[in-house]
């Protein structure tokens, strides 16, 4: 579709994009010729079927129909059979430094009466998609620091098949245009819709969104998204290999018994912990909270946690009270076999690697019970398990994984032959990861009966 040419032909000429302002223009001429010939046809002389707004729409697109309409009106600004609530919406689509002789070649020449009718009807049918405005806005929030904040789209950024409010949420991450007062204009971050990155313009915002007029899926997201992460590897002392009794005992007793020896202990798992601190951690592992797919021990003194990212990255020793950091932990020597690599699918939250014992109870402390598998790939070489009661269990829907929409955290693991040739679950490859973070980058939207605006669902 051709983009509306929104300045004077004197800019056009100025900046060297006379070609862009005449094609919008020509566009813009058609647009005007096809609500003519609508109003014509379904005008019988007393009443508009207002049907043919939606085909106007289709053709030309919200922001071109309603352009022509407001360019019409202020064209025609003298004429007291345009309402003024309508003289006062072309004011706010038509920027005020355009003369009115721009719009000589494609404003519509219905008569004004019936052309009233139809623009009330456009007003009206845009109006019912519940598009978000400054009123969803924290005041005057465009002018602070968008880091890692929620944000609203304007609408005439988006397509018109997204033109939904869901997809007017998206949540801002870095860039130099998250700073008010920076030369870049670059905002870069995530539709929390669907879980898709891009990057936009700050003058694309209309402002931060104020978190108590959020919809009730678009809080759950946000809280989702805001929530710590640490990522992780627990390893746990092999009893087989514990010839000193180490397991369960403190810092000081290790070293009198000559140091911690990464060789006897095993990997228990590897992902993402929400949680702040190797504390909340800690508290977290004790209290049936563990990161899903750990499976061991609650977490005890001789454990040692591996932070993977950030400042603090190394390796701790769970001590009687607090931590003590390993500056000679030989991860090399521990033993690492039967883990599989799977994907993590949560609700509203974005999919992730973990390493996880090959043990059917991991298994199933991921998705919270018994797992059933669900087979998605032509070629077999990978699937997913999910909770076999999650129609009965009421979970909230989760991805759509080949044509079954799975609800509930599931995972995807590997497919392959055992050592005996059976059909077995195994590790992801590292391709196959990131296959797969790609193709489920959210789950669905789910709307509420007292949010609808038109869409109960939307799946990706």
């Amino acid at each position: 579709m051709v983009p509306i040419y929104k300045y004077s032909a004197e800019t056009a000429r100025y900046e060297n994009e006379l070609t862009d302002y005449r094609e919008s223009k020509r566009c813009n001429i058609k647009c005007k010729e096809a609500i003519e010939e609508a109003i014509r046809t379904h005008f019988d002389g007393m009443h508009l079927d207002t049907s043919c707004v939606q085909d106007i729409f289709d053709e030309f697109g919200y922001d071109r129909t309603m352009c022509v309409l407001a360019a019409t009106v202020k064209n025609k600004s003298f004429d007291g059979r345009f309402s003024s609530i309508n003289k006062g919406w072309a004011r706010t689509i038509i920027p005020s430094h355009l003369d009115k002789y721009e719009f000589d070649e494609y404003a519509v020449q219905s008569h004004p009466a019936v052309l009233n009718g139809f623009i009330d009807s456009v007003r009206a049918e845009y109006e019912a998609l519940g598009l978000l405005s400054s009123e969803e806005c924290l005041k005057e929030s465009y002018k602070e620091d968008y880091t890692n904040k929620l944000l609203i789209l304007r609408p005439e950024i988006l397509n018109d098949q997204s033109r939904k409010p869901a997809f007017q949420y998206f949540y801002a991450e870095n860039g130099f245009g998250c700073d008010p007062n920076s030369i870049g204009r670059k905002v870069f971050g995530t539709f929390i819709a669907d879980g898709e990155k891009s990057h936009f313009s700050r003058g694309d915002f209309i402002g931060i969104a104020d978190k108590e007029k959020l919809p009730e899926w678009a809080s759950k997201r946000l809280e989702a998204i805001s929530a710590p992460k640490m990522k992780i590897r627990i390893y746990q002392i092999n009893a087989e290999k514990d010839m000193k009794d180490l397991e369960f005992r403190d810092f000081d007793f290790a070293m009198s018994k000559g140091g911690i020896d990464p060789g006897i202990y095993q990997q228990v798992y590897g992902g993402i912990a929400y949680a702040h601190d190797l504390g909340e951690l800690y508290m977290q592992c004790n209290t049936g909270n563990s990161p899903l797919g750990f499976y061991g021990h609650t977490m005890s003194v001789s454990d040692v946690i591996e932070i993977c990212e950030g400042k603090d990255s190394g390796f701790y020793y769970v001590d009687s009270f607090g931590f003590k950091r390993l500056d000679d932990f030989d991860v090399s020597q521990t033993d690492h076999e039967d883990l599989m690599k799977v994907v993590i699918l949560e609700n509203d939250r974005e999919p992730y690697k973990a390493e996880i014992r090959k043990d059917i109870h991991a298994m199933q402390s991921i998705v919270g019970g018994l797992i059933e598998p669900v087979y998605f790939e032509e070629n077999g070489d990978a699937l997913c398990f999910c909770n076999e009661e999650f129609l009965l269990n009421d979970s909230a829907p989760n991805r759509v994984i080949g044509n079954t929409l799975i609800h509930g955290t599931c995972f995807i693991c590997g497919d392959g032959y055992n050592d005996e040739g059976e059909r077995d679950s195994c590790t992801l490859t590292d391709e196959q990861v990131d296959k797969y973070i790609q193709m489920f980058p959210q789950s669905v939207v789910e709307i509420s009966p007292e949010e609808d605006i038109g869409m109960t669902m939307i799946s990706f």
